[in-house]
């Protein structure tokens, strides 16, 4: 059943105000964006979620400082887990800080033979962070895992002052289609939001260990509208109808792509994975802050999106949220533009 979403007029008001930047490619539409949360729950025994990806009528979530992926059912239950790694030390089922994978982005890839996996990737941030994963995906489960080192790819991105400007390398995102592979670079101060594009058919053999890690095909800048005036970086992505691609940014007050912050809330937009080439940034064709039911901000920082139905100028999103103490949030939202 399709529900519309009506919010009242001061809350309009209050979201459009917020927001410093916003545009959308259909000039003729009169619908103003809203991105409301429909459903909210705890996700039991899963520390920091950091990643998430529909696959038919399951879930699955990887957490920043967790060794294991795990599995839910349409429910979001939690049914299965599997180890990607021997973690050394754990404080109460989470990797400290220092030494943690950081694993921040999840999405499903189609290897040769057509063989579908799980590919997650660490953030980069630090050493520990280098670190990837494929995981099989069959009819009857979950492959073995295979690690990925990534730092020879990740290095290629920290030398290039287009990905990270003066800031660190922070990989949040990830996406991928037929054709190509998406990684997305959160800002920090000194850097910028950066959408990051691989050919499928050059980045597959370097995941597979057969060749060198290859160049990105295209480097491109984007400009997020800010919350209350802090400004927002990219948190998760996934492919979405027409060539586009859902994303979630969120506000931190943070110097750097290590330590946390104050959250201010969240938002999720649009924009096209492969946009005309324009001087300076990019922009989405929307992008909204994400809202509870009254209108007020959603505090919490969403790390990353999936897709559970979608139409022409709508689509249900479930997303997960981590407010950096352990605590992980999985968030229903319905999303119109």
């Amino acid at each position: 059943m399709k529900i519309l979403v009506r919010l009242l007029p001061y809350c309009t008001c209050l979201i459009m105000s917020l927001i410093s930047a916003s545009c959308q490619s259909d000039a003729e539409s009169t619908t103003t964006p809203t991105a409301v949360i429909r459903k909210k729950l705890v996700l039991e025994g899963i520390p920091s979620a950091s990643g998430i990806e529909r696959v038919g009528d399951q879930y699955y979530v990887i957490g920043d400082d967790s060794p294991y992926l795990f599995t839910l059912d349409k429910n979001f239950k939690v049914v299965n887990k599997v180890q990607l790694f021997e973690a050394s030390s754990v404080v109460e089922g989470r990797i400290p800080k220092p030494v943690k994978p950081d694993l921040e982005a999840i999405t499903l890839v189609t290897l040769e033979g057509g063989q579908p996996c799980l590919l997650i990737v660490g953030s980069g941030a630090t050493q520990p962070r280098n670190t990837g994963f494929l995981v099989p995906v069959t009819r009857s489960g979950l492959g073995k895992p295979i690690t990925i080192d990534l730092t020879p790819l990740y290095d290629q991105l920290r030398a290039n002052k287009a990905v990270t400007g003066q800031a660190a390398l922070n990989i949040e995102g990830l996406a991928a289609d037929e054709e190509y592979l998406y990684l997305l670079q959160r800002y920090a101060p000194g850097g910028q939001n950066v959408l990051i594009t691989y050919n499928m058919e050059s980045i597959t053999p370097y995941l597979l260990g057969q060749e060198k890690a290859p160049k990105p095909s295209e480097v491109k800048n984007w400009a997020l509208p800010d919350i209350s005036q802090i400004k927002t970086g990219f948190s998760g992505m996934t492919t979405a109808l027409g060539g586009r691609m859902l994303f979630t940014a969120s506000a931190e007050e943070t110097p750097n792509a290590v330590l946390d912050g104050e959250i201010y809330g969240s938002l999720v937009g649009l924009l096209q994975a492969h946009p005309h080439d324009t001087e300076g940034p990019a922009k989405p064709q929307v992008a909204v802050p994400i809202t509870e039911q009254d209108g007020t901000l959603y505090k919490s920082k969403i790390e990353s999106i999936c897709i559970s139905g979608q139409d022409r100028s709508d689509l249900t999103a479930v997303c997960v949220a981590d407010n950096d103490n352990g605590f992980s949030e999985l968030v229903v939202v319905k999303f119109s533009w």
